[in-house]
């Protein structure tokens, strides 16, 4: 009697994520055949975890295009690591003539007042003889209207020396709460959770929500809407060195810097394991050569770096 051949075995999640994310970059690209339409819907149909996977896509893609996600009609397990990659790389291929490019490839209100690119340093005169000065990727509305000197911080970090006027204040509004000085110069920095005052001559204050805090040259003060943090000693060094042309961290965690990094080159980084993105490193980058920067962090630190066009990088263990 002859033995049975052996079963071919069940196709990898991973196997499964990429072939999703090849229909799903196919479909959004808007080219696809009639053919190739009833060969997605075949391959759907063949099985639960084709569609689980294809609507998983789905609902990457919309949330990043802040759309109202589709639920997915099955929910079988996958290997979420190879998953997300996949899925944020099929997404960047579909995303160049949306809107969401713009997110992608790191850029950011695009009507503000004043602002600047993806790695480039600015300097503005502002109208009260006051100066800004703009790191990458930062925007500011100005309202110098009626004797006001109040700007807004969109996002980004910004150095203002700030000319002292007779009975006026100058107000610069975050989306957690307002620093305020009358004469001074300070970096205030905004990322997605909360921002970060560094004051480097005489004084300015941090009001928010609940409270009103006074800090003198050389402390930092990092709030939310609701919260002032400790004050603390500003490391003015590491703080301002983008100003110089270099980006300076000390025992940081690694999302920390990446987050910054993304102000000074295009598209978006994602560290995808959790504590890889909690560790602390110091480390110190040349902004004159952004081209070179994500090799000099990945070299420095032994990580190791995934990237799927120029618009999505993401970060892994070594």
């Amino acid at each position: 009697m002859s033995a049975e051949p052996p079963q071919a075995p069940p196709p990898h999640a991973d196997d499964v994520s990429h072939q999703a994310s090849r229909w799903f970059a196919l479909i959004q690209g808007g080219a696809a055949t009639d053919a190739e339409r009833a060969r997605l819907a075949a391959w759907l149909d063949a099985d639960p975890r084709h569609r689980a996977a294809y609507a998983r896509l789905e609902q990457l893609w919309a949330a990043t295009a802040q759309l109202h996600p589709p639920v997915p009609k099955a929910a079988t397990p996958l290997s979420r690591r190879r998953f997300v990659g996949l899925g944020i790389a099929a997404s960047a291929v579909a995303v160049t003539a949306s809107t969401s490019a713009w997110w992608f490839s790191g850029m950011g209100s695009p009507f503000a007042d004043v602002r600047s690119g993806v790695g480039e340093r600015r300097s503005v005169a502002l109208p009260d003889g006051s100066t800004v000065e703009l790191a990458g990727n930062t925007a500011l509305n100005l309202d110098f209207s009626s004797g006001k000197r109040s700007v807004e911080l969109l996002q980004g970090e910004a150095y203002f020396n700030v000319q002292p006027r007779a009975g006026s204040e100058f107000a610069v509004s975050t989306p957690y709460g307002q620093v305020l000085t009358t004469d001074g110069e300070f970096c205030l920095s905004c990322d997605s959770t909360s921002a970060l005052l560094a004051v480097s001559r005489k004084t300015a204050s941090v009001v928010t929500a609940n409270q009103r805090t006074d800090l003198d040259e050389g402390l930092s003060l990092r709030f939310t809407r609701h919260h002032a943090g400790p004050i603390q000693h500003a490391e003015l060094e590491q703080v301002l060195a983008w100003r110089s042309g270099r980006l300076v961290f000390f025992d940081k965690p690694l999302a920390s810097v990446v987050e910054q990094l993304q102000r000074w080159r295009p598209g978006r980084i994602f560290v995808m394991d959790e504590r890889l993105a909690a560790r602390r490193v110091s480390l110190i980058l040349n902004l004159d050569k952004p081209e070179q920067l994500l090799d000099a962090m990945t070299t420095a630190l032994s990580i190791r770096a995934q990237r799927y066009t120029d618009l999505i990088t993401l970060i892994y263990p070594a």
